[in-house]
Order: C-alpha cells, then structure tokens, then sequence
C-alpha cells in the first residue's frame, strides 16, 4: 500500500522534485537527490498528513535534504543552468545565445538575493507553486510569503537593472 502510494507519487511528482531540486541546488546532476526524497518520503510515511498535499509534503522533504547535505559540507552552489532548456532546443543558434545570456543574467542576480528570497522566487515564479502551497514548504503563512515574494521581485529588478541587465517580465 505505501509502496504503491509513493510510486504513485513519483510518477506525478517526480519532474517537479527534480525542476525544484535543479533550481535550488544549481546544478542538473540531482538524480540522487530525487531517489532520497522518495525514499525519504517511504520511510516516513506513516507521519504523513493527508491533508497536506503530497506535493508540498514531497518539496518539504527535498527541501530539508538540500538544507541537511549543505549544511554538513558547508557548500552553496549556486544557481547556474539554462533557463526554460527545454524550449531552447528549437530554436536557432543566434537566439539561443541571446537566450544563455538573458538566463544567465537572471540566476546571476537570483543568486545574489538572500535564501529566503531565492526560495521563493524558485517555488512561486519559477515552479508556480501556490502561495499556499510556498507557506507549507517555506514553514511560513500565507501573507507573508505574498510579501516576501513582492518584495524579492523588486529586489530582483533592482539588482538587475543595477547590473544593466534586461528582465522583460518579471
């Protein structure tokens, strides 16, 4: 039964653990830390609460393993990989070198702004999580994390008008 609950999760969860975990490590190899939240979530299911969603449940979990392994190495990578990499591929050479920039500019910027400031412009912009659903992870309410998330979107443009960088739509 818990066995086939979470295979069930993973097969409607696991992209999002992973797209979390590349935007909040920094890094595309997270495949490990994929399989130890799902792994992590089977040992404790049994303190699961069903009213939570599992989703949220499941981003707790590999948020917490992220926070745990960084906090033992004493490492932060930072945030570096393409933007939106999926749709790159199909578009030509010249814009996707405009593209690179662009993103990289933007997780230049992300990464100067202050962890919790990181962590919610991850899950509400970049993940479109619910601000409901951001309090859950982030162990915060509702209308703070609205705040926090107004204000990292203006930090964010500040920074990056700072640094002369175009930010289209944030």
């Amino acid at each position: 039964m818990e066995i086939n609950l979470i295979e069930k999760w993973f097969n409607l969860y696991e992209r999002d653990i992973t797209s979390f975990l590349i935007y909040y490590t920094g890094s595309m190899d997270v495949e490990d830390l994929v399989q130890e939240t799902f792994l992590r979530a089977m040992r404790k299911i049994s303190i699961y609460n069903e009213n939570a969603h599992p989703k949220t449940w499941l981003i707790s979990i590999a948020r917490n393993l992220v926070i745990d392994h960084y906090r033992r190495s004493r490492v932060w990578s930072k945030i570096r990989h393409m933007f939106l990499q999926e749709q790159v591929f199909s578009i030509d050479m010249e814009r996707r070198i405009i593209i690179n920039q662009e993103n990289s500019n933007l997780y230049n910027s992300i990464n100067k702004l202050p962890s919790n400031y990181k962590e919610v412009i991850i899950l509400r912009g970049i993940l479109g999580m619910s601000s409901k659903e951001v309090s859950e992870v982030m162990k915060s309410n509702e209308n703070n994390v609205n705040v926090m998330y107004y204000r990292s979107l203006k930090k964010l443009k500040s920074l990056m008008e700072k640094e002369g960088y175009e930010y289209g739509e944030l």
